[in-house]
């Protein structure tokens, strides 16, 4: 019984309750109770403070993506991203990829770079029921997926994807392989500042029906802790930072 309170006081000292039943103050940056003009205040001095600090954020996310198993690729040019997913997908013999409709893609020519080397680029949106079947199966196929990102963080060296018709969140779960690139004005410094401004967009009625947050390849490991990678989801995944 000793070993048992022992370890239930350890745990209530990490959450901050001094004894049985006590209560907890959520952090200000995170609580649920700001009201929309504080929480729009907060989200802009958020947003600010990240565009200040936008190459110490850079240089940290580069850091925390390549020790949660991303391959980094920094970059200057549009023309350099596109180069860098035609290579990653001449490695891993792809005849076949999936991408999303992220603007930024648009704007990169990355379909033509990959029907250059003879690889099909499919653009894969969220789209209505009778053309999603189709979509899925050719992503189930495709030995890579590509995608923009709506956001970064720095501190965990993760990326965000908002739901929207645009964006169909299978790019990024069923191929083997899985490309992400980050512009400089999306990373933020942490999930703290993702939470407030996604708490923003639920105050405006925009917050969408999921958003996923991909930190690394994916990684499942059984009753005896036996990690294996690539099993639910990408294996392989590459961040390429746009400059």
């Amino acid at each position: 019984m000793a070993d048992r309170q022992a370890f239930m006081a350890s745990i209530r000292r990490a959450l901050g309750r001094d004894a049985p039943g006590a209560s907890v103050q959520p952090p200000s940056e995170t609580a649920l109770s700001l009201d929309p003009a504080d929480l729009d205040a907060r989200a802009r001095a958020a947003a600010n403070d990240a565009s200040e600090r936008s190459d110490e954020l850079m240089d940290a996310l580069a850091r925390s993506a390549a020790s949660a198993g991303w391959k980094v690729a920094r970059v200057s040019t549009l023309e350099e991203a596109a180069g860098y997913i035609r290579s990653a997908a001449l490695d891993v013999e792809a005849k076949t990829v999936v991408r999303s409709a992220h603007e930024l893609l648009d704007s990169m020519g990355i379909d033509a770079a990959l029907a250059n080397v003879g690889i099909r680029a499919e653009t894969m949106t969220a789209g209505d029921e009778s053309g999603r079947e189709a979509l899925r199966e050719t992503a189930f196929h495709a030995e890579m997926g590509v995608t923009g990102a709506d956001y970064a963080i720095a501190e965990t060296g993760s990326v965000a994807l908002l739901a929207r018709a645009e964006v169909s969140r299978l790019v990024a779960l069923l191929p083997p392989a899985h490309v992400a690139v980050v512009e400089r004005a999306i990373v933020l410094p942490s999930l703290d500042e993702l939470f407030t401004l996604r708490r923003g967009a639920f105050y405006d009625g925009n917050l969408g029906s999921y958003m996923n947050i991909i930190t690394g390849p994916s990684r499942s490991a059984d009753i005896e802790q036996t990690l294996v990678t690539g099993v639910h989801g990408p294996g392989e995944v590459h961040m390429v930072l746009l400059e």
